[in-house]
């Protein structure tokens, strides 16, 4: 079940990516790299379970660490995935 979610979050937010950097005027290259683990978290026993999601977007060449970090500001916005689970999964996106 996570992998499912991983991947389909990932997929999700480097399409958010894309969009984002087209939309601020940021040539972003079509070969960006996220990856996105996610964890079962919680107590089995008292069935208090959730998802806790590691996200490693990498940066690409040609494009400065603060416009990255725009875009995957803005990302977080479009993201569909990242506005279903804000608030509810615990959520850490790092820049690489």
């Amino acid at each position: 079940m996570q992998e499912l979610f991983a991947a389909g979050y990932g997929a999700c937010f480097q399409s958010a990516m894309n969009a984002s950097a087209m939309s601020m005027k940021i040539k972003f290259p079509a070969d960006s790299v996220v990856e996105t683990t996610v964890h079962l978290v919680g107590d089995m026993k008292a069935l208090d379970m959730g998802l806790r999601v590691d996200m490693k977007v990498h940066k690409p060449e040609g494009i400065s660490r603060e416009q990255m970090e725009k875009v995957v500001e803005k990302a977080k916005e479009v993201c569909p995935y990242s506005r279903a689970t804000k608030g509810n999964v615990d959520t850490k996106i790092e820049l690489v």
